[in-house]
């Protein structure tokens, strides 16, 4: 290795250092691996679930308005979207029960 590319190598160090440092230096080990909330992470998906459906069904009220699709397969895509909403929905109140009792239980009893 000649002197030339040793300050090479010093002057990427350098720029790697000076670049990283800033970058890396807010992240803290609670943040890389904090646990994951599944109920959580579940009720997230559920709203863009239902966001999903509910677009859909305007969509299919769309095809039908233009002649895309007949009467029949209209009511059948509704009944099964309606259907996917409902339990959809259903499964969004229990997640919210769940998550309101553990609001509960977890407050500290006040002192008299």
């Amino acid at each position: 290795m000649n002197f030339v590319q040793f300050i090479q190598l010093i002057l990427v160090i350098a720029i790697l250092g000076v670049v990283g440092v800033p970058l890396f230096r807010g992240l803290s080990a609670v943040k890389l691996f904090a646990k994951l909330d599944v109920a959580g992470e579940e009720y997230k998906h559920l709203l863009v679930r239902k966001e999903e459906i509910l677009l859909s069904i305007k969509d299919l009220e769309f095809d039908l308005k233009t002649d895309k699709i007949s009467e029949e397969d209209y009511q059948g895509l509704r009944n099964k979207l309606e259907m996917d909403a409902m339990a959809l929905l259903k499964r969004l109140d229990e997640l919210e029960k769940e998550k309101q009792k553990g609001k509960k239980s977890s407050k500290p009893a006040k002192a008299i």
